[in-house]
This record gives structure tokens, C-alpha cells and sequence, in this order.
């Protein structure tokens, strides 16, 4: 791609992410998903620019159309395939692009669109899964479409793609373990690439994210030992990487609380409350590291 035609293709894509991020209340009353419409114009024509999938990666995508969405979420790599060469790594761009454009969907209501674009995305990413350049843009697909067949009341599907999410990160960590590229740095030149340090925080995130809808699922399905047990982790995390909004965190930790008060385990329960007490202590007083990326951005 001509470096002119490449500056441009970056130059819409960052633009998209940022009207991406336009709260709803800002838009026109009327018209509350404007700014993500706007958005998705820019994705598409970002889309067009990067061109059609690679050859072989159409191959694969007409060989997939028989798998049910949920077969792409199954089974972990035997190997680690690096997105290496141009073909490769159009591959790759046009599977950041579909994940936008299906959490774009999604923001909008569009959940079959959403659905549609995000298993693109896994399609085109499947090879490469388990990459540095590609674990973290996969992982967070399988987590979109963990929750929106979480919301359609389909938990056993949620299940899968969410577990599979988890064993993912342990298989790169356990095999890999160096911080992986955030998605956003497919489209940055060199000089702006993010810093192992920023890189591991994105991917931590990531699968905090993954045990706080795990904990959901499992809690939906009344397994709820298993539940409490990654509610409790991703509380811990949250804590951890100072990544968590003080009332929520406050209430889930209460709310942990009643379950050990049931399984009579009241150390455990006084812990839960008491930590819920500091950090509700907190609101007013302190902003997130989230809310102080937003107001940055």
C-alpha cells in the first residue's frame, strides 16, 4: 500500500475510534447513535481501502461457512502462527476493522450485524490466535460475542466462547507470556507503538474483563461456587491494576459477601464488606484510571 493511501487509511480509522468514544448524550436527541453511524462510515471505507480478504484467507472463510458461530470459539491452537508478510498482515487489519464495525453494531442494537462482523473477525484471526500481533484483538471478539449471546439468554454458547477466551490467555501466557500488541497498534506507525508496560495493563484488562463475564455466566447457571470464585478474582484485579469504578466495585464486594455469610464463612464475608466499605469511602474523592483515559481522550 502507497504510503499516501496508508496515511489515510490511518488517519479514518483514528477518527472512527474517536467518534467511537462520543458518549450517547452528546449526540442530538433524536438521533442518539449519530456519532457511531459516523463512525462506521469511516470503518467501512478503511475497509475498502485495505481491499479484499487475502486469497487464502477467502478459502478459509467459504470452507467455515458450514461451522456454526460457536465452532470458531472451540479448541485451542497446537502451534503459534505468526501474522508475518503482507498477506498476513492485511488479514489482520481487516479483522481489527470487522471487530469495530461489530461492536459498532452492537453499541447500536444491531446484534445479528454485530454477531456477523465479530465472527468474521475470529475467521480471519483463527490461524494467528494464539501470535503476539493477535491474541488480545481475539480474545476480546470472543468476549463481545460472549455477552451478546449471554444477552440473548443462550448461556451455554456464552459459555463456550467466554472459556475459551480464558484458556487462550493461559495458553499465551503459559507459552508466550511477553505483553502482546493491542488491536489499536495495527494502525499506528512505529514511532507510537505502546510500551511493553502500557501493552500488558490493555491485555490484563482484557481478561479481567473475560473472569467478570465468566463470573456472570456461571452465576446465571447457578453454579455458584464457581461464580464467587471468579467474582472474587476479578475484584482482586480490578484492585490490582486500579482499573474499577468505586460504587460498582463496592456493592459487588458486598454482594459477594452474602454468599460466604451463607456458606458461613465469616471471615470471608467480613473482609468482603469491609474492603466494600473502604472503597465506597472512596467515591467523590477519587477518578479511575478509566475515567481519566476518557476525559484524556
Amino acid at each position: 500500500m502507497a504510503s499516501a493511501q496508508w496515511a489515510e487509511v490511518r488517519e479514518k480509522f483514528q477518527a472512527a475510534l474517536a467518534l467511537s468514544r462520543v458518549e450517547l448524550h452528546k449526540n442530538p436527541e433524536k438521533e442518539p447513535y449519530k456519532s457511531k453511524y459516523s463512525a462506521r462510515a469511516l470503518l467501512e471505507e478503511v475497509k475498502a481501502l485495505l481491499g479484499p480478504a487475502p486469497d487464502d484467507e477467502d478459502e478459509r472463510l467459504q470452507a467455515d461457512e458450514g461451522l456454526g458461530a460457536g465452532d470458531h470459539a472451540l479448541g485451542l491452537p497446537t502451534e503459534v502462527v505468526e501474522a508475518e508478510g503482507p498477506v498476513a498482515q492485511r488479514a489482520v487489519r481487516l479483522a481489527v476493522i470487522e471487530f469495530h464495525l461489530g461492536v459498532n453494531h452492537i453499541d447500536t442494537e444491531e446484534l445479528s450485524a454485530g454477531e456477523e462482523h465479530l465472527v468474521k473477525c475470529l475467521r480471519l484471526l483463527r490461524r494467528y490466535r494464539l501470535s503476539h500481533g493477535c491474541i488480545s484483538l481475539y480474545i476480546q471478539a470472543q468476549n463481545n460475542l460472549g455477552i451478546l449471546w449471554s444477552e440473548r439468554e443462550e448461556i451455554e454458547t456464552a459459555q463456550a466462547y467466554l472459556e475459551s477466551s480464558e484458556a487462550l490467555y493461559n495458553q499465551y501466557m503459559k507459552e508466550i507470556g511477553s505483553p502482546p500488541l493491542d488491536p489499536t497498534e495495527h494502525f499506528l506507525p512505529e514511532e507510537e507503538k505502546l510500551t511493553d508496560q502500557e501493552r500488558s495493563k490493555r491485555f490484563e484488562k482484557v481478561y479481567t474483563h473475560n473472569l467478570y463475564y465468566l463470573a456472570q455466566v456461571y452465576q446465571h447457571m447457578e453454579m455458584f461456587e464457581k461464580a464467587a470464585h471468579y467474582c472474587h478474582s476479578t475484584l482482586k484485579r480490578q484492585l490490582e491494576y486500579n482499573a474499577y469504578h468505586p460504587m460498582e466495585w463496592a456493592i459487588n464486594a458486598a454482594t459477594l459477601s452474602q454468599f460466604y455469610i451463607n456458606k458461613l464463612c465469616f471471615m470471608e464475608a467480613r473482609h468482603c464488606l469491609s474492603a466494600a466499605n473502604v472503597i465506597f469511602g472512596q467515591i467523590g474523592k477519587i477518578s479511575t484510571t478509566e475515567d481519566r483515559q476518557h476525559r484524556r481522550a
